[in-house]
């Protein structure tokens, strides 16, 4: 499907005069400017400050006037040419900045319709790596965004590569598992990781996909949004939330073809809100496992960006490569404190927070490809309503303190990781489980490992019950300092989200007004009379 090929044909045929092309890609806008022209029958020219103006003769570039390296010459130029054309300005952007006002005065001028007859087919393609509209043009400037290359876009670099390092490459085999492993790359960085698969393996088949994978990871990361995530976590690893995890399997059933034609939507994603330290960023990591899906975190913070228009291109560039890879989760983790000034923002960034804020929720709602998003929350105060409504997310479930059962299962889990038995240590669990009240996953696994670590010190030959209660009884838990706060979110939890362990835990015990704590722990932040502090 010829998409952008046909949507730029269609505003050229309309009487657009100028269309702003939005790509790091020039290759491929290169690929739609001669698409089109063949269709219509004319020449297609492409200008840039170093190399001057060129035209395109079928085979490659022919230099017109290598002196022509001014805005204002080459747009002199094709006002004075009757002939049809198509000409792209390459990285026209620079130009466009509030310093350059005649460039454009220029691309006003040429976008009146009475310069120009309607039986010419002439049109100025604007092309850039980012999105950019000068204030002047806001009304007037069709703009096409270009997305990453699809695999059919994939599938044609690949063979090019092969076939341009035909003297390296004494194998090929393009298959489709090939082609989704470099999903998410430009058609430059493609190339590169397919031309670097060759040179090292010389050969391009299902066997490189490590070394496509890894490029990919690199590039990634680079951008700074997102982060590729290898997790080594299952469900099994995750002691309770029984009712979470048999969501999960219901719903990892939902990708197949078969779900499809029965009617099931693809799963949107789901909420994890809850005590810190509980699982939540686990269960993200699991369920990229269970699904054998990529994993990609993403640091919301990182898309606010000090140049106007930047934080809005950061986020729509990040939504661009999940969707791309997709299948995949996305893991938003604390998305709390990404969204934390999406309110007030208009008084603070302008109304950066709530743009980015209203890009993210609109996708969310209208996105087609899969990809689950899963986003932790520990501070549902901070969150907007507007985030936690239907259609945003399929699912919202509380994740709470272990109960009695789930602490067992999450002692045993921990020991098993150090290649330990509980049974066969002789250990006391139910001592285990009721000192351990209050305690979270995360408490308990750092009980363990601290344990480990008093028993090597003491030149133990193996760890002992008593290692265990000494740092049971050291550690004081965080939900006795915020044992008020704990209470009402179980509260608010029962009326707005389900309950992702099946185990009821205990009521947890305030420590009382004589034990000191920090403002956040002493203040509910779910109802509107705060406790007085006598």
């Amino acid at each position: 499907m010829r998409y952008y090929e046909e949507e730029l044909e269609t505003l050229i045929k309309a009487g657009a005069k100028v269309v702003e092309v939005a790509s790091f890609e020039w290759e491929r806008v290169h690929g739609f400017a001669n698409y089109v022209a063949e269709d219509l029958g004319i020449d297609w020219y492409s200008w840039s400050s170093v190399s001057g103006l060129k035209v395109w003769d079928g085979k490659g570039f022919k230099v017109i006037n290598a002196d022509c390296i001014t805005l204002p010459g080459v747009l002199d130029y094709y006002l004075k040419n009757e002939n049809d054309m198509l000409l792209v300005l390459e990285d026209f952007h620079p130009y466009s900045e509030a310093q350059n006002p005649v460039n454009i005065r220029y691309l006003r001028e040429m976008m009146r319709p009475q310069n120009y007859s309607p039986k010419y087919k002439k049109a100025i393609i604007l092309s850039s790596p980012n999105k950019f509209v000068p204030e002047e043009l806001s009304k007037e400037l069709p703009v096409i965004e270009v997305e990453l290359p699809d695999r059919q876009t994939i599938e044609v670099i690949a063979n090019s590569v092969v076939e341009e390092y035909s003297e390296y490459c004494m194998e090929s085999e393009i298959t489709s598992k090939l082609l989704e492993s470099a999903l998410g790359l430009t058609v430059m960085e493609a190339r590169l990781a397919f031309a670097k698969a060759i040179i090292t393996n010389r050969k391009l088949t299902e066997e490189e996909i490590p070394l496509i994978i890894g490029e990919k990871e690199q590039i990634i990361k680079k951008s700074g949004l997102l982060e590729y995530f290898h997790p080594k976590e299952f469900l099994s690893s995750i002691g309770g939330l029984e009712n979470l995890k048999e969501w999960i399997h219901r719903r990892g059933n939902a990708y197949s073809d078969e779900a499809k034609d029965f009617g099931l939507n693809t799963p949107r994603g789901v909420l994890l809100l809850g005590v810190p330290g509980c699982g939540k960023s686990l269960t993200a990591k699991a369920i990229a496992n269970e699904w054998k899906f990529p994993l990609l975190r993403f640091d919301l913070g990182k898309v606010f960006g000090g140049i106007v228009g930047e934080s809005e291109r950061n986020i729509r560039y990040a939504l661009d490569v999940a969707k791309t890879i997709s299948p995949c989760v996305l893991w938003i983790d604390e998305i709390e404190k990404g969204l934390s000034g999406s309110q007030s923002s208009g008084r603070t960034d302008g109304g950066t927070s709530a743009r980015v804020f209203g890009t993210f929720l609109t996708w969310m709602q209208e996105k087609k490809e899969p990809v689950f998003v899963v986003a932790t929350a520990n501070d549902i105060s901070s969150l907007p309503p507007e985030l936690l409504r239907k259609g945003r997310f399929d699912e919202i479930f509380f994740v709470d303190l272990p109960s009695a059962k789930e602490r067992d299962n999450i002692f045993r889990i921990h020991l098993k990781n150090k290649n330990r038995d509980a049974d066969k240590l002789g250990l006391d669990m139910n001592k285990l489980v009721k000192l351990s009240e209050g305690f979270s996953g995360a408490e308990i696994e750092e009980v363990v490992n601290e344990a480990l670590f008093n028993a090597y010190a003491n030149g133990q030959k193996d760890l002992e019950m008593k290692n265990l209660v000494e740092c049971i009884e050291a550690t004081s838990p965080l939900s006795r300092t915020m044992a008020e706060t704990i209470a009402n979110l179980r509260k608010w939890a029962e009326q707005r989200a389900r309950l992702a362990s099946s185990e009821k835990p205990e009521e947890v015990k305030d420590l009382g007004a004589d034990v000191p704590r920090l403002q956040q722990e002493y203040k509910n932040p779910f109802i509107a009379k705060k406790h007085d502090d006598k």
